[in-house]
């Protein structure tokens, strides 16, 4: 929408009417609400689907064997955590935009502005919430991988040995927080996107997490950095391959696509030490 603006001007005077007939606090929260919902359960619900009536062929493509894929039971308590902490997170927004916003003016939250952001702009401030939150997920991941943050808060993430989509947001609220929350809004904050830029940041956050888990290869974004099976490594193998794009990964030697060894050092004696703890 934003990109074919600069050429459709009807667009700018659509948005600007609705910037002008919602409070900005209200439609930041709106817009988010929609956005996170719409793009994880959409998601979720297609590689569910594939998982339980996909065709014969669509198996070929699975990453791991069906005698690894979750039980019912996991994936029903998965779309249940999933909710709630989605209801978590709003009602986080809502007490940052409506208590602590207006009790600490100085805090700046995100543009809402009558002009839509040029494709320049969204380009230039994506590419830099995506560097702020490879830095912050990959140090944040690592950390909770230490054997008593681990036992306390990552570990029913990790129940997921072989992950689906819904399995993204399978975690305790610490690290909800740590992982999924903190390192999205802090850099768009930083910054001061546009709302706008931000739904479509949250829009590619939420399908990246949600394929990186989806258990399926129909693609390979290795050029790019990422495939689902880099993730799925993490899953099996738990001490390689913390970060999102694997720049964090390749500077710390955690770095593991399946076709080399990974490097000795920190990241092994830690998965030694989580093997006491992962069962």
């Amino acid at each position: 929408m934003v990109i074919l603006a600069d050429r459709v001007p009807y667009l700018h005077i659509v948005w600007a009417r609705i910037v002008q007939e919602h409070p900005p606090r209200t439609l930041e929260l709106m817009g988010s609400v929609v956005t996170q919902i719409t793009v994880f359960w959409s998601l979720s619900l297609v590689f569910l689907l594939l998982d339980s009536f996909g065709p014969s062929y669509v198996k070929r493509y699975k990453i791991q064997c069906s005698s690894r894929q979750p039980r019912r039971t996991l994936l029903r308590k998965a779309v249940l955590i999933a909710a709630l902490n989605q209801a978590f997170t709003i009602i986080l927004q809502i007490g940052q935009l409506f208590i602590v916003r207006p009790l600490v003016p100085q805090i700046t939250g995100l543009r809402v502005e009558p002009k839509l952001p040029s494709a320049a702009e969204i380009m230039h401030d994506i590419l830099w919430c995506t560097l702020g939150r490879e830095a912050l997920f990959y140090y944040g991941h690592r950390a909770l991988h230490l054997p008593w943050l681990y036992r306390r808060f990552h570990k029913q993430h990790h129940l997921f040995t072989t992950p689906v989509a819904v399995a993204s947001l399978y975690c305790h609220p610490v690290e909800h927080v740590v992982s999924n929350i903190l390192p999205v809004i802090i850099p768009a904050h930083i910054l001061r996107i546009h709302i706008v830029t931000f739904w479509l940041f949250s829009c590619g956050v939420i399908a990246q997490a949600s394929l990186a888990h989806c258990g399926y290869s129909f693609f390979d974004l290795s050029f790019a950095g990422w495939k689902p099976e880099v993730h799925d490594l993490h899953h099996e193998k738990f001490n390689v391959n913390y970060g999102l794009i694997g720049l964090l990964d390749a500077i710390h030697g955690t770095r593991d696509t399946g076709t080399r060894p990974l490097r000795t050092g920190t990241s092994d004696r830690q998965g030694q030490g989580l093997s006491k703890v992962k069962q």
